[in-house]
C-alpha cells in the first residue's frame, strides 16, 4: 500500500459523512449513507442507520466511498472486508478517485418541482412542442430521476428547469432521456441524463446534493 493512500485516510476525520456506492447481490447499484469511523489506516469502518445495508452484499468486492471531509470531499475506492455486526462494515482503501467524477456518487434522494419541455427547430415540422411539470425522486450532477404525468414524445434535446431542494436556486439545462418506466395512475418514472450544464449549473446542483445529504444523514442519526 502506497504512503499516499495511507496518509489520505489516516487524515480523514472520525465520524465524518460518507456514503457507499456498492453492487447489491442482483446487480443493483445502491447509494447508502454512513458515517465514517477511524482504523488503522489504510483499513476503516462504516456505519450505517438501522436496516439501511443489504445483507446480501459481497464480501470482497470493490466500491466507492465518497467522504465529506474538510472543505472538499474525497473518494475512495476502498474493498469490503468485513461485516462487523448489521449495521457496520470494515474497508480498505485501494485508491482515491478524482474529484471531478465526484458529482458521479454525491447523488440524493430528494423530491423538488422540475419542469420538462422540448422546442422543435423551425426545420422539423413533424415534432410538436410539449411541456411537463413533475417532481424528482433523486438529483445528482450528472442526472435527475423523476417522475411525470406524462410519458415524452422526444428523448433528445429535453429543456430541464430544476428547483434546487432548499428552494434557493434554479438551475436550466438540456438533457436526454435513458430510462421510461410506466407507473399506476397514468404516471411516468423517467431517468434523464444532462447533456448540455453549464459548469455554474453543475456546481449548484452539486453543492445542493452534498447540503441535502448532510441534512438527511444528520436527521437519522439524531433518530437513532
Amino acid at each position: 500500500m502506497s504512503h499516499s493512500i495511507t496518509s489520505i485516510v489516516r487524515a480523514i476525520k472520525d465520524s465524518a459523512l460518507a456514503k457507499l456506492r456498492i453492487t447489491a447481490a442482483n446487480g443493483e447499484i445502491l447509494h447508502i449513507d454512513s458515517i465514517y469511523k477511524e482504523s488503522e489506516s489504510p483499513s476503516f469502518f462504516l456505519v450505517f442507520a438501522p436496516h439501511a445495508f443489504p445483507k446480501d452484499a459481497e464480501v470482497k468486492q470493490k466500491c466507492s466511498v465518497a467522504i465529506s471531509s474538510g472543505e472538499d470531499p474525497i473518494t475512495l475506492t476502498a474493498v469490503v472486508e468485513s461485516f462487523k455486526g448489521d449495521r457496520s462494515l470494515e474497508m480498505r482503501a485501494v485508491d482515491t478517485i478524482d474529484p471531478v467524477s465526484l458529482r458521479e456518487y454525491f447523488r440524493v434522494t430528494v423530491s423538488t418541482p422540475i419542469h420538462a419541455s422540448f422546442q422543435p427547430t423551425e426545420e422539423d415540422t413533424r415534432q410538436r412542442p410539449w411541456q411537463a411539470h413533475g417532481t424528482t425522486i433523486d438529483l445528482s450532477g450528472t442526472g435527475v430521476l423523476a417522475v411525470f404525468p406524462i410519458e415524452f414524445e422526444n428523448k433528445n434535446n429535453i429543456f430541464l428547469d430544476l428547483t434546487m431542494p432548499d428552494g434557493s436556486q434554479r438551475v436550466s439545462c438540456v438533457g436526454r432521456v435513458v430510462r421510461v418506466k410506466k407507473l399506476r395512475k397514468a404516471r411516468y418514472q423517467i431517468a434523464l441524463h444532462f447533456e448540455h450544464i453549464s459548469r455554474k449549473n453543475r456546481d449548484i446542483i452539486i453543492t445542493a446534493c452534498l447540503q441535502e445529504q448532510r441534512r438527511q444523514l444528520r436527521l437519522r442519526m439524531e433518530s437513532m
